[in-house]
């Protein structure tokens, strides 16, 4: 199958407010990306989009260190230097906020 309308259906998602202006979808988002990763695991577009996404709506250290395990997963499927890059910057990025918040005792990567 064809991954890339769920990812453009997750980006959709995500540059719509909801009904009444609230903020967008981001569970509906997420589904979308997973099924996009379910249709071609090989698509590291989206592990990078789920990432980024489940990150940001960490609410603590171990939901942020399963998207180092999800990063890790994309890794496996890389096909080119481009992706193993995008990826392996994406993973780096989280895993040094993730030992950031660690070493000052955080139980979240919210820095407020």
């Amino acid at each position: 199958g064809n991954p890339t309308p769920y990812v453009n259906a997750a980006l959709a998602v995500m540059n719509t407010p909801t009904g009444n202006g609230g903020p967008p979808d981001i569970p509906e988002a997420i589904r979308f990306l997973e099924k996009a990763i379910n249709v071609d695991p090989q698509f590291h577009n989206a592990y990078v989009h789920l990432g980024q996404l489940k990150l940001s709506m960490a609410t603590d250290l171990s939901t942020a260190r399963e998207v180092i395990a999800l990063y890790d997963k994309g890794l496996d499927y890389c096909r080119t230097a481009d992706e193993l890059k995008d990826i392996v910057s994406m993973r780096i990025l989280t895993v040094a906020q993730v030992d950031a918040a660690s070493s000052l005792k955080m139980d979240t990567l919210n820095m407020q």
